[in-house]
């Protein structure tokens, strides 16, 4: 059997771990950078939660850019 298809996977909270740009201190208005494995698609320029590894909702923020490489999103995003 023949498969065809592009695995994508749609978030509406940015979940991230220390190493993949989970920032010390949320400063409102700065910019930071993320990356995370796998193709993934984020909506631009509206609010979604930012949670830690655990799950726990930290802040709101908005997505000001994301790409796809390969096999890796990364992006940049600011709280607000």
């Amino acid at each position: 059997m023949n498969e065809m298809g592009y695995v994508t996977e749609f978030n509406w909270v940015l979940k991230l771990k220390k190493e993949q740009g989970f920032p010390d201190s949320l400063d409102v208005g700065a910019l930071y950078d993320f990356r995370k494995p796998e193709k993934r698609v984020y909506p631009v320029g509206i609010p979604v939660f930012l949670a830690d590894s655990s799950w726990n909702v930290c802040a709101s923020v908005v997505i000001k850019e994301f790409a796809v490489k390969g096999n890796e999103t990364s992006g940049v995003f600011h709280r607000i």
